[in-house]
C-alpha cells in the first residue's frame, strides 16, 4: 500500500516540470485514464505477486498527474486576489473523497463483493478522463525559455521556508490520522469516526465560509494563528481520554488545516512566476507527503516506546516550532500583489 505514496513522491517532480513545458489538460486526462486501467486487474488478482506493487506504483503515478496538474490549472484560472480560496475549494472534493469513500466502498463490497467493487471503480478514472477533455486550459502568457529548473523554485525567496512548514504540517497530518484509530481504542473510545467527522465538517466549513481571509489579509498573517490552532490541537489530543475531548481536537484539527494548507500553496505560487507553477505545486505536494512518510515512521517508534499521549505532545511541539520558524522568517508579497492588481 506505501508503494503509491512513495511513486507519488518520486514522480511528482518530473510531472511539475513536463505540465509548466507541455499544458496540463491532457496529462490530467491521462491520469484518469492510468488511474481507470490500472484498477481493472484488481478485480482478477487473487494473489499477492509482483503485479499488486507495480500496480500500486501506477495507481501513484496516476495520482500526481490528476493532482499536480489540476492543482495548477486551478491556480492558471484563479486571480491572485482569490487564489487561497480557490485551492481551499479544490481541496474540498479531495477531503469529501477520503471522507465518503470507504465507507461507499464498504456498503458496494458487501452487498457485490470486491470484484465487482473494483469494476466499477475502475469507472471514476474513466470519468475523470472524459471530464478532463472538455477542459478549455488558459493561454500562457509567459515565455517558455524563462521557465526556472527545480532549484531555482525551490530556492526563490520565502519558498523554501514555505516548503519546510508544509513538511513539518505533513508530519503532524499523516501521524495524527494514522495512529487516532488506534489511540481511541486505547482510551476506549470505540467510535474513533467523530474525530474525522468533525475534522471533515470544520474543514469544509473554514473553506466555505472563511476562505477569503487569507486573500484579504494575507497568506502568512492568516497562516500563523491557524498554524498554532492545528499544533495545539495535536497536543489537545495527547491529553483526550473521552469522545468530546476527540471530537473537539479533530474539529480544531480541521480549523487550522483547512486554513493554511491553502494558504501556503498560494503563498507558494505567489511567489512562483507563472511559467514555475506545477513545480511549485509539485514542490508543495512533495514536502506535504514526503513530511508524512517520515513522520509515521519516527512517531511510531515514539508511541511505542513512550505511548500516544507522549507522541501527540512531542508532535504538537514540534509543530510549534516549526510554524515559529515559517512565522519568523517566511515571506509574503501580499502586499505588493494587492497593489498591482
Amino acid at each position: 500500500m506505501g508503494m503509491a505514496a512513495m511513486a507519488t513522491i518520486i514522480t511528482t517532480p518530473s510531472v511539475g516540470i513536463t505540465i509548466d513545458r507541455f499544458g496540463k489538460k491532457w496529462f490530467l486526462a491521462a491520469g484518469g485514464i492510468v488511474m481507470s486501467l490500472t484498477t481493472l486487474p484488481f478485480a482478477y488478482i487473487d494473489t499477492l505477486n509482483y503485479l499488486f506493487p507495480l500496480l500500486r506504483v501506477l495507481h501513484g503515478a496516476a495520482l500526481s498527474l490528476c493532482f499536480v496538474s489540476a492543482g495548477t490549472l486551478i491556480a492558471d484560472v484563479s486571480s491572485v486576489s482569490k487564489r487561497s480560496q480557490a485551492i481551499g475549494l479544490f481541496g474540498i472534493f479531495s477531503i469529501i473523497n477520503f471522507a465518503l469513500a470507504p465507507s461507499v466502498a464498504k456498503v458496494f463490497v458487501d452487498y457485490f463483493g470486491f470484484r465487482e467493487f473494483f469494476l466499477f471503480d475502475s469507472l471514476f478514472g474513466l470519468m475523470a478522463f472524459i471530464i478532463a477533455l472538455f477542459i478549455a486550459e488558459p493561454l500562457r502568457t509567459t515565455n517558455l525559455g524563462l521557465g526556472g529548473n527545480y532549484f531555482s523554485v525551490l530556492f526563490k525567496q520565502g519558498v523554501m521556508i514555505a516548503a519546510s512548514a508544509l513538511f513539518v504540517a505533513g508530519m503532524g497530518f499523516v501521524t495524527v490520522i494514522t495512529f487516532v484509530p488506534v489511540f481511541a481504542g486505547r482510551i476506549s473510545v470505540e467510535q474513533y469516526e467523530i474525530f474525522f467527522i468533525a475534522y471533515t465538517f470544520s474543514v469544509i466549513a473554514v473553506r466555505v465560509f472563511g476562505g477569503w481571509i487569507p486573500d484579504k489579509y494575507g497568506k502568512k498573517k492568516s497562516s500563523i494563528p491557524a498554524f498554532f490552532v492545528y499544533a495545539a490541537s495535536i497536543i489537545l489530543l495527547g491529553f483526550a481520554d473521552n469522545w468530546i475531548e476527540l471530537l473537539l481536537s479533530g474539529a480544531l484539527f480541521g480549523l487550522g488545516h483547512g486554513l493554511f494548507y491553502p494558504a501556503v500553496y498560494a503563498l507558494v505560487i505567489d511567489l512562483t512566476s507563472e511559467i514555475d507553477r506545477g513545480k511549485a505545486i509539485s514542490i508543495c505536494s512533495v514536502s506535504f507527503t514526503f513530511g508524512g512518510m517520515i513522520g509515521v515512521f519516527i512517531y511510531g517508534v515514539v508511541a511505542e516506546e513512550w505511548g500516544f499521549p507522549w507522541m501527540f505532545e512531542i508532535l504538537g511541539v514540534v509543530s510549534v516550532i516549526g510554524f515559529l520558524i515559517f512565522s519568523i522568517f517566511g515571506t509574503d508579497p501580499h502586499n505588493k500583489i494587492v497593489k498591482k492588481d
